[in-house]
């Protein structure tokens, strides 16, 4: 179909109004036509002022395609009648609708970014006058946006980098002058709407100015933080008229707000601002002022969606990024190294963003600005230490700001009524709390020790049960840091507390998960402690286990988990009541739900493993008898259900089992009868692989009296159904028993050949597999290499299968075929030899495309093994060059883009590359990028200089 005006005209409604199926075909031929030549020309017909809108916009979008993708197609001529019609485009479409208007000025940025930004001024000239300001703004706005989305090559951006720097003073000095208005006497009517839109679109041009990205960044000699702060001063003067003027900013002075404060926000953090701590601390004391009068006025906490939420957040936002960006500014002004009028700023500033974390009301319900805040004690807490440096002491000043802290995220963790949360509102809360969780340790980082003194407090003092729950909540944070081997007196008061919770279950069922979490997070503190303090940690660690039991009934996930964490870290306890925690594990009621029956087991698993062998092993056996019953019901049903729950509770006991080998050894006797009627049923085959990979971690050499069982089922369930967890098994079992047990060479030959069968039909189809089974025969190369003779007569074809596995799309399987072909060039180089050849074209088509590029690392590490392999079975000059050399001699391949010279570059850095892996990943990178048509990019250039970093 041709691309005239009426077809185009078709086509466009047929993808507004058509069906699925036609407007999918009407998207494909449009983008077609969009890449035309044709296009230069039927742009401007589309463009009429008699079309639809909708065919003016794809009219204005086509054009901005043609400038950024087939700027080569227009003779530099022509630049000059494209540029007078972009800008009469532009100029005619002036009142809309606004949707065209941007595409049209995004256009003529583009155009301007084509031509290196010269003649900036001389091209925006038409623009300037008062009746096109409105446009102007428009066009300068989506410059510095259309330069950092834009592809462009080195050279260019350089070009347009130097262009733009020179120019950013001029363009911020013009945005200064339409918000100098704000300075204007507002005491006897507000500023009328042509004035507020003025400013918000100021606002808009100077952040995205200031805003270019990463070293593109406006630099230092162009405009610096001192200079701004003029400019800063009048965003936050234009703020607080508007909401001196209306404490209940309407929907149009509050877009104004945020995008002044959005750009204070990029004045105070882009372009090396925090080498200017003098200016950092000014703009500070603004902002204060500011945020004194907007933070501070009185909230009703109990209308959720204040009607100023946005402006609090967007100044809370401006406030918390100023401050991380000059954080060592705030410290030493705070501590009053710096006290002029600007440090007493810095303080102020400090002071209202702790009362912004302490938000009156419910997060998410009265408030959605404390959870702003974090990210900024993170910070604080960071920069405090460094400067300290351990030589000398935290300014006493840190301890009353965390103290402070820390009191307010106790009182933000208080949740509300259930009833006034909604599904979303829950979930919402719950990362909330994660983050006052992890704000806690903050506190820590400055408060030590002192932490459980002010939650210790703060549980005595709270007077509802939202508060006491709050404060264990803050209790548990605080886990992580409890000091081994020593005995704070606030850390078993507040147990204490926790432990009476668990105890009245029903007085406040909200508050027992908590509880518990605090009886399960502190276990391994109270495993830690010794002497006569540990006598005392005993008793309090057995109240813990038997608490935990005894809220099994009434919130059985928690105290499950509370339980788990107990006995695996406090043994002498666990060991004592190992017979009630077997008792209750056997309870169908309790371990209704499998992941808490998971960890009951596993809970009892560590509690027999601390007990001795004679009164444990009776204890065992009824468990163990149980679950082979399951087990077998499980086989009898043919495997049918969602899950297996009796594998994955007999996997939970024996990882418990490990340090008890004897025991590990006498459940899988238990379990032996039960788990040979699982490989008849493909649906339990992975489910017994997993028991059978814990219980060999579990035994490691202590397996060999039952490894003829453990072959034997491992055969038989592979053959049956092939998977990832059958060949870890195996790799156990090769670990070790291969010295030992004869049988393994069998076990390994049946299961290698099964997985290899089901690669060869389609090894993309199954990469796990693929994955596992490399990884399976790297190990082997690696630590066994003398098992390769089991696989002696096989290993050809899975040379070949690793061939084909190089380029498959995902990586996990390819990077494991480098890996085993790598580890075979270095030990076994002859094996390779008759694919080599194959090898060497197949790594070329990968590096050419053929595979995701993030396996080029993998395929180095390969590249790099070939050259340095001892071959003996070739011929003189033969060799990964000549191989090389043979795969890239055919013309176009592996790609068009692909020149000779980059090929003989590729070859030449490739063979004489025998040392050094970051060298040689270089150079595949670079011929990758030349075989995709990117080399010379400023994509290729930051990936490059990327892997330099990494490496």
């Amino acid at each position: 179909m041709e691309y005239t005006a009426q077809n185009l005209e078709y086509a466009v409604s047929v993808f507004y109004n058509g069906e699925q199926a036609e407007r999918t075909k009407a998207h494909s031929w449009l983008t077609t036509a969009q890449r035309a030549p044709e296009a230069w020309n039927f742009v401007w017909e589309l463009m009429q002022p008699t079309k639809g809108t909708e065919i003016q916009f794809y009219a204005a979008t086509t054009l901005h395609t043609k400038i950024l993708r087939c700027w080569n197609e227009v003779p530099e001529e022509s630049y000059e009648e494209l540029k007078q019609k972009l800008l009469q485009a532009v100029i005619g479409y002036a009142k809309g609708p606004i949707i065209v208007t941007n595409r049209l000025c995004i256009s003529l940025a583009a155009f301007i970014l084509q031509q290196g930004s010269k003649d900036l001024a001389e091209i925006l000239r038409p623009l300037s006058t008062p009746e096109n300001a409105s446009l102007l703004l428009e066009v300068l706005t989506v410059i510095p946006e259309e330069y950092t989305s834009m592809t462009m090559r080195t050279a260019l951006r350089s070009k347009n980098r130097a262009a733009l720097n020179q120019a950013s003073h001029m363009v911020l000095d013009d945005m200064l002058r339409c918000l100098q208005t704000a300075f204007n006497d507002y005491s006897k009517e507000p500023p009328n709407e042509a004035t507020i839109l003025s400013w918000t679109n100021a606002a808009n041009c100077a952040a995205s100015w200031l805003n270019m990205d990463g070293e593109d960044s406006l630099e230092s000699g162009a405009t610096t933080l001192p200079e701004r702060l003029t400019l800063c001063r009048a965003l936050l003067t234009a703020v607080h008229v508007l909401y001196t003027w209306s404490s209940q900013c309407s929907d149009g002075a509050v877009e104004t707000c945020e995008a002044c404060l959005q750009c204070v926000r990029a004045a105070a953090t882009t372009g090396a601002a925090d080498r200017y701590p003098a200016a950092a601390l000014q703009l500070m004391a603004d902002l204060a002022a500011l945020a004194d009068r907007v933070l501070q006025t009185p909230l009703d906490i109990d209308a959720p969606d204040w009607i100023n939420e946005e402006l609090v957040t967007a100044l809370v936002t401006c406030c918390v990024a100023t401050c991380e960006c000059h954080t060592r500014a705030l410290v030493l002004a705070v501590e009053g190294v710096e006290s002029d009028a600007a440090g007493g700023g810095a303080a102020r500033l400090l002071q209202l963003m702790l009362a912004a974390q302490a938000a009156p009301g419910h997060y998410p319900l009265h408030e959605t600005r404390s959870n702003l805040l974090f990210s900024v004690w993170y910070t604080l807490q960071d920069e405090i230490l460094n400067m300290a440096d351990g030589k000398s002491k935290i300014n006493p000043i840190w301890q009353d700001v965390f103290t402070q802290l820390l009191l307010a995220l106790i009182k933000k963790s208080e949740m509300p009524a259930e009833s006034a949360l909604s599904r979303d509102d829950q979930e919402l809360l719950r990362c909330y709390r994660q983050d006052v969780s992890d704000a806690v340790m903050y506190c820590f980082s400055i408060l030590g020790d002192r932490c459980w003194e002010v939650t210790a407090g703060a549980y005595t003092a709270a007077n509802t049960e939202a508060s006491r729950e709050a404060a264990l909540h803050v209790f548990a944070s605080l886990a992580d840091a409890a000091p081994h081997g020593r005995y704070p007196p606030p850390l078993p008061a507040l147990l204490q507390h926790s432990l009476r919770v668990a105890a009245t279950p029903q007085a406040n069922p909200r508050a027992l998960p908590t509880a518990l979490e605090c009886l399960g997070s502190y276990a391994s503190w109270l495993g830690s402690l010794e002497g006569e303090e540990g006598g005392a940690a005993a008793a309090l660690a057995g109240a813990c286990v038997r608490a935990a039991g005894a809220a099994l009934p009434h919130s059985p996930a928690a105290a499950a988990l509370a339980l788990r964490k107990l006995c695996a870290d406090c043994s002498a306890p666990a060991a004592a009541l190992a017979a009630d925690i077997v008792h209750v594990t056997q309870n169908a009621d309790v371990g209704r739900d499998l992941w808490t029956r998971r960890q009951l087991l596993s809970a009892a698993g560590a509690a027999l493993a601390a007990s001795e062998l004679t009164r444990a092993a009776p204890l065992l056996r009824t468990l163990a008898d149980q679950l082979a019953a399951e087990l077998t019901q499980q086989a009898n049903s043919r495997g049918r259900g969602a899950g297996c729950g009796a594998a994955e509770g007999c996997v939970a006991l024996m990882g418990a089992l490990a340090p008890a080998p004897a025991l590990a050894a006498d459940l899988l006797r238990a379990l032996l009868p039960a788990l040979a009627l699982l490989p008849q049923h493909q649906r339990l085959v992975e489910p017994m692989f997993n028991i059978l990979k814990h219980t060999l971690s579990s035994l490691m050499g202590d397996c060999l009296p039952m490894i003829n069982e453990i072959g034997e089922l491992t055969v038989a369930g592979f053959t049956l159904h092939p998977c990832p967890a059958g060949l870890d098994v195996v790799k156990l079992i090769v670990l070790f028993a291969a010295d030992e047990w004869g049988g393994a060479c069998n076990v390994t030959r049946e299961c290698v050949c099964a997985a290899a069968r089901t690669l060869a039909a389609d090894a993309a189809a199954a990469p796990d597999l693929a994955d596992a089974l490399y990884t399976l025969l790297l190990a082997l190369t690696r630590k066994k290499p003398h098992t390769l003779d089991w696989i002696n007569p096989v290993l050809h074809d899975l040379v070949n299968l690793a061939c084909e596995c190089v380029r498959v799309w995902e990586s996990g399987g390819a990077r494991a075929a480098c890996g085993w072909l790598a580890a075979l060039a270095t030990r076994r180089a002859n094996a390779l030899r008759p694919a080599a050849p194959a090898l060497a074209h197949q790594a070329i088509c990968t590096i050419g495309g053929a595979a995701p590029r993030a396996q080029l690392e993998a395929l180095t590490e390969l590249l790099l093994a070939l050259n340095r392999a001892q071959w003996v079975e070739v011929k003189e000059g033969e060799g990964l060059g000549t191989w090389l050399a043979a795969a890239l001699a055919p013309p176009g391949f592996p790609t068009a883009h692909a020149t000779p010279a980059h090929k003989n570059k590729f070859l030449t850095n490739v063979i004489k590359e025998r040392s050094s892996k970051r060298r040689l990943l270089e150079t595949v990178q670079e011929f990758s990028l030349a075989c995709r048509g990117l080399i010379d990019t400023e994509y290729a250039r930051q990936t490059l200089a990327a892997k330099s970093i990494v490496a």
